[in-house]
């Protein structure tokens, strides 16, 4: 049997203000990953993940427009539009009723009458 020998494990924890710290020290300038690595002792796998981190969580929200107030304006937008709708169906069915209104008194015109009232579609026009 291979006996293996128990260590102690070198990963340290680091608080989220830490691995701020780290990430800005690095993006800043300060220091280069390498030194900062050796500084502090911790893998670039780490790193990538502690930078993605504070992109997502320090930087995104600063790109982003807010999903909220977006879909707060889409809300409104198409409540606006709702309305729209209902108004011009309404100017419809109100012209519609007008034109109805219009054609059957020139109907009543014309048989009581006895006159045309409609324009013939190829007559010429009367000169004065």
């Amino acid at each position: 049997m291979i006996k293996k020998k128990l260590t102690k494990s070198t990963k340290k924890s680091y608080s989220p203000f830490e691995k701020r710290k780290i990430v800005e020290e690095v993006r800043s300038g300060f220091y280069t990953l390498k030194q900062s690595r050796k500084k502090y002792i911790f893998s670039k796998t780490i790193f990538c993940k502690w930078n993605r981190w504070y992109f997502k969580i320090r930087l995104l929200r600063h790109f982003k427009p807010k999903l909220f107030l977006t879909m707060k304006k889409a809300k409104q937008s198409v409540d606006e539009l709702k309305k729209q709708l209902l108004e011009a169906q309404a100017q419809i069915d109100k012209l519609q009723l007008k034109n109805t209104a219009l054609e059957t008194m020139i109907n009543i015109a014309e048989k009581q009458l006895n006159v045309d009232i409609r324009k013939k579609s190829g007559s010429k026009q009367s000169k004065n």
